[in-house]
């Protein structure tokens, strides 16, 4: 924001210039009012939805080694209310499961971990992302919340909106995943 102090909209000509500053956060509760009132346009971005979210984990997964039971719509359905970020996150973690396991074994038997063969190492399952703080704390933090809102809007009236009900009906389908 020093910068911005006597930044002027011509140039050295005298022709008007145009600047543009943008900015994105997911965080928007957290920036300063000084900067919020000199970027006065705000453009929300909706969360993403069941498509957007599964097209983000096979980008972010790309090449992972997975398991051959590994269900990705199964996932992509429980990080409803996730952000891309927040699904970037469970998916960095969720990998580092079975490279934290493959340690911890050759640790145990002795081995030296000066080279690793990759075939070594067992793909990445479903269940990796239910584990460790971060992604897996995030999801089973959000899949919580779901049942939650699920069980909330039950006990509404029918009067609900296309997105919650489709919110609601990704929830229903997931919980009778888990049973």
């Amino acid at each position: 924001m020093t910068l911005w102090d006597g930044l002027t909209s011509t140039n050295a000509g005298g022709t008007p210039a145009r600047i543009v500053v943008l900015g994105a956060t997911n965080r928007i509760n957290d920036i300063d009012e000084a900067i919020l009132r000199r970027m006065p346009k705000k453009f929300p971005v909706p969360l993403p939805g069941a498509e957007q979210r599964q097209r983000i984990l096979q980008l972010v997964l790309g090449d992972t080694k997975r398991d051959k039971d590994f269900d990705l719509d199964y996932i992509s359905k429980v990080t409803a209310g996730m952000s891309g970020s927040d699904i970037k996150e469970a998916c960095r973690d969720a990998a580092m499961v079975p490279v934290r396991e493959y340690i911890r074994e050759r640790r145990a038997s002795g081995g030296s971990l000066a080279s690793v063969n990759p075939e070594n190492v067992r793909g990445i399952r479903t269940e990796d992302f239910f584990g460790r703080k971060g992604g897996g704390q995030i999801i089973m933090d959000n899949h919580a919340r779901r049942r939650a809102s699920s069980a909330a809007a039950k006990s509404q009236s029918k009067s609900s909106t296309d997105a919650f009900t489709e919110y609601a009906e990704e929830e229903e389908q997931a919980s009778l995943s888990l049973d």
